[in-house]
């Protein structure tokens, strides 16, 4: 396409390529999660099996250490948290409220992600040190195709939160932001441990 386009040859070719492919990939991305937002508006049973939030909440916290080094990330879950629910969907949820605190608070910024089972309700619960939510982002932050600042961030389509929230509910429970008594905001999700169908 290079060559049959005519464009001149000065152009920085491998730069170009690197480009589309990163470009292709965030559209890979998108089309992805449109479709798993997709699946579950059809609001079918979820698989349903023994999966350990703790263990979800490690993974994603060795998943962001690995792609961002710089930050102190720190897991707080002294013993196993069981639901019964559908695995690839709770991880993807896990993963999304961690990666939501990496792209959207300041490099270098520590994260927390705790794991925890009280009173029959399972929750992870994700803190970052950034600039907190203002009332209208608190009342939007799990909407579709919402976001906060783009112009600020330039990063995401705005379905992360969408897909925890959707998938939340898809196992019987709630997905929650709030601000704490610090800088930063806290996202939860809340899982019932045992549903009766």
């Amino acid at each position: 396409l290079f060559r049959v386009s005519g464009a001149d040859a000065q152009v920085d070719l491998p730069t170009i390529l690197r480009r589309i492919e990163q470009e292709s990939g965030r559209m890979k991305g998108l089309v992805e999660d449109l479709l798993l937002l997709a699946r579950l508006d059809e609001a079918r049973p979820p698989e349903r099996a023994p999966v350990d939030l703790a263990v979800l909440a490690a993974d994603a916290c060795s998943d962001a250490v690995a792609v961002a080094p710089d930050r102190r990330i720190t897991l707080d879950a002294p013993e196993p948290v069981v639901v019964e629910g559908d695995e690839a969907h709770l991880r993807q949820a896990v993963a999304n409220l961690v990666t939501n605190a990496l792209a959207h608070t300041p490099a270098g910024t520590p994260v927390e992600v705790g794991a925890r089972l009280v009173d029959g309700t399972a929750s992870v619960t994700v803190r970052d040190h950034g600039s907190g939510l203002d009332d209208d982002a608190l009342a939007r932050v799990f909407d579709r195709f919402w976001q906060a600042d783009r112009a600020r961030t330039g990063v995401g389509a705005g379905l992360g939160l969408a897909i925890v929230s959707a998938i939340a509910a898809e196992h019987g429970g709630t997905a929650s932001a709030t601000n704490a008594g610090y800088d930063g905001a806290e996202f939860t999700l809340r899982l019932p441990v045992s549903r009766d169908r």
